[in-house]
């Protein structure tokens, strides 16, 4: 018997009877409807997780303080919510208040450590013609760990070694750049009054010629008390700067709020300016620079966060990073899926149940017909195949069905954005888009349909190995 007779004849003895089949394949359905909408949610969980946790900030990211240092610094490059304490470790060595340099190599031989950066911040008054920004975070980093920091470029490039006295800056620092003529509330100019949604910003960094000063006071007409008598002081001359790059609305709400620079760059004009005033920051005293008081290590592996703290936090250093919040997430996700699992693994032992009796059911109705094949010389391998195909094609069936069903089931659930379920899964809007609860890889669909397949194959190898030592005689005496 060649193969299309054998699958001719398959198919022709399941759908004689159509519902006996269906009944059998429905617990196929069931089970596969399960699992593939488990899996999928869990996908969905952990996508919308790290949308969320992006929009913190980088989650592949350790912070290092000093020991005791960043407790209450929410303005870094992670989630900040867990692990924001120094660790209490007995074989911590002694706790350093500052980050050397001989430090940061060591941090880098730690196994899943790629990339390093000392980080130094300061607030620095921007201004482009009649537009004044007083209040510009400016991040300074090395380039190599900017390409690792996940800064997504919405206008313009990524800074480059050749760039000087330039910086990339984040989108809502657009809407700061304001004029203090004008006497429109700025805020209310942001919003589209029909629509209620934001504007795009007006300010156009790229296009601009703007001038920066680590003074606060510079362009303005109230004076910003913090040296004593402001008004003997000399003004500090405004160093002229240019934008290369601008972060994407949907780079992550923190690292929106930040410009970043090269941090020799940034270092080298502090320094200038220190200089023209006079150390006056730092009472007449040239500042020394004995170490860093903040450093980001890359851990592009996420399971490795936790122990790469863990060794930090061994040299006596404060580390913090997302690991606590991914496992709070896996827990939850987890659980779901073991709810959704066990549902599922059921329906699918019924349903192979189900088909091995089917089969079995089969061979006493169909005694004659495999009598009749032996006698002409059908080999007991092509009658083995013929039961293991049926039961395959009923598990194959179920799945083709189980995974149309759900792929419904999804599209559905996703289009409603239930409020009610998004809150109860943790799943809430990055400001892109509307998440999606249920995700669905081309990997999940062919795995599920092989996976029900195979249930098949295995539920109808005892009927085949039946049927495969009935004998021929007996069956057609009987008949």
């Amino acid at each position: 018997m060649n193969k299309i007779d054998l699958i001719r004849m398959g198919l022709k003895n399941l759908f004689r009877r159509k519902l006996r089949t269906f009944l059998t394949t429905l617990g196929i359905i069931i089970g596969t409807i399960s699992i593939v909408l488990m899996v999928s949610l869990g996908l969905g969980m952990q996508k919308n997780m790290e949308k969320q946790m992006s929009q913190w900030g980088s989650i592949d990211i350790v912070e290092v303080y000093p020991a005791g240092g960043g407790g209450n610094d929410y303005y870094g490059g992670g989630m900040v919510v867990m692990d924001a304490y120094p660790s209490t470790d007995s074989n911590a060595k002694n706790k350093k208040q500052k980050i050397e340099n001989s430090d940061l190599a060591i941090i880098e031989q730690i196994n899943g450590v790629e990339a390093v950066t000392p980080i130094i911040e300061h607030t620095v008054v921007m201004k482009s013609k009649k537009l004044i920004n007083n209040y510009v975070e400016i991040k300074g980093m090395t380039l190599e760990f900017m390409d690792k920091y996940g800064l997504e470029i919405g206008e313009g490039r990524m800074l480059t070694a050749e760039d000087t006295k330039s910086f990339i800056i984040g989108y809502e620092q657009l809407y700061r750049f304001y004029n203090p003529n004008n006497r429109e509330d700025r805020w209310q100019s942001m919003f589209d009054p029909e629509t209620g949604e934001r504007k795009p910003p007006t300010f156009k960094p790229l296009e601009s010629k703007i001038t920066m000063s680590f003074d606060r006071n510079y362009g303005r007409d109230d004076r910003y008390s913090r040296y004593g008598n402001e008004e003997e002081q000399k003004p500090v001359r405004p160093m002229t700067v240019k934008a290369v790059g601008q972060l994407s609305e949907h780079a992550g709400w923190q690292k929106n709020e930040y410009a970043y620079m090269e941090i020799n760059q940034l270092t080298e004009l502090k320094d200038k300016y220190d200089k023209m005033t006079g150390y006056r920051d730092t009472d007449g005293r040239r500042p020394k620079k004995d170490g860093f008081e903040k450093v980001l290590v890359y851990v592009p592996k996420r399971k490795n966060l936790e122990k790469v703290q863990e060794e930090i936090q061994k040299l006596g250093f404060t580390a913090r990073s997302d690991a606590n919040a991914f496992k709070q997430q896996e827990s939850m996700s987890n659980t779901i899926k073991m709810v959704f699992g066990a549902i599922g693994g059921i329906s699918l032992l019924v349903a192979a149940i189900g088909i091995t009796n089917t089969m079995v059911m089969a061979i006493y109705e169909r005694r004659k017909e495999i009598g009749v094949m032996k006698v002409i010389g059908s080999s007991i391998k092509d009658i083995k195949k013929l039961f293991l195909f049926e039961s395959a094609t009923i598990g194959l069936l179920g799945g083709i069905l189980g995974i149309s069903i759900s792929i419904g089931i999804s599209i559905l659930l996703n289009n409603m954005q239930n409020t009610a379920l998004l809150n109860f899964l943790h799943i809430y809007e990055t400001g892109e888009s509307n998440p999606d609860i249920f995700i669905m890889p081309s990997w999940l669909i062919v795995s599920a349909m092989a996976f029900t397949s195979l249930i098949g194959l295995i539920s109808g190898y005892l009927p085949a190995r039946k049927a495969m030592k009935l004998s021929a005689l007996e069956a057609i005496k009987t008949e």
